[in-house]
């Protein structure tokens, strides 16, 4: 929770500004420090192993024995799983975290089963092919199923997978108007649900969807739903975030429990 408040707090990646990004050293950080929940990002590999990588690529984090990638893009998608063994994700961010390797999914969230923390699956899944989805959802049963949310902006998705893990939370980050929500609510009675909703700073100006406002905040809430607004990085965002009555708000790092 945020300081004197109901607020929760989302660990983006991880403490991402503190820890290379997900790995389970930036899990391990979030749950010392506090966070409610840790949001990641899954990649499959060529033989269908779900592991956690945010880029398609090895080229910006990866490393073999210190050396960088060149030029040519290296994907996840063309690599078994046993090509990712030597692959090291922690240099790039700090030598001191040099060693530091790709983790799967079943790891991830077997450690945040152990220490009771919510585990949030991105929304990247919405790529993966039906027999991937498929995949990471076994994963999910297997390892998680409650205490795993998935982020959907697709609500077909998000309705299969509700209908399989009938108390897991349900993360919705697509267009927030009252047809959508609508929809959402017909499906996601009996789950803790999120309406995410973009703050406008530097770290969200890619994103083309409307910035949260009064309007926005009390369409969701008139749903019954809970608002997540993202990404945070100061106390100062985190302020302007209240004011729209933020249930959860997604941060790198920058904001503290």
């Amino acid at each position: 929770m945020y300081r004197n408040t109901n607020c929760k707090l989302q660990a983006h990646r991880g403490v991402s500004t503190e820890a290379p990004e997900n790995t389970m050293i930036a899990f391990r950080m979030a749950v010392e420090q506090g966070y409610d929940i840790i949001e990641f990002d899954p990649k499959m590999t060529k033989d269908n192993v779900p592991i956690l990588l945010h880029d398609r690529t090895l080229n910006r984090t990866g490393r073999v024995a210190g050396v960088p990638f060149g030029e040519e893009k290296v994907r996840i998608a063309d690599l078994n799983f046993a090509d990712l063994a030597d692959i090291d994700v922690g240099e790039w961010f700090d030598k001191k975290y040099a060693g530091v390797h790709i983790p799967t999914l079943s790891q991830a969230l077997d450690y945040m089963k152990s220490v009771g923390v919510e585990a949030k699956i991105d929304n990247v899944v919405q790529r993966f092919t039906p027999e991937q989805i498929d995949i990471v959802f076994d994963v999910v049963e297997k390892h998680g199923a409650e205490n795993v949310g998935l982020t959907c902006s697709e609500l077909p998705l998000l309705k299969k997978f509700a209908e399989r893990f009938p108390k897991a939370p349900l993360h919705y980050d697509g267009p927030a108007d009252e047809a959508s929500l609508r929809e959402l609510a017909s499906f996601a009675k009996g789950h803790k649900t999120t309406v995410w909703s973009r703050q406008d700073n530097k770290r969200t100006a890619w994103c083309k969807v409307p910035p949260v406002d009064a309007e926005i905040s009390a369409r969701i809430k008139d749903f019954g739903f809970l608002l997540g607004i993202w990404i945070l990085g100061d106390d100062q965002e985190m302020a302007e975030a209240l004011k729209f009555g933020a249930d959860i708000v997604e941060t790198t790092g920058g904001i503290k429990p």
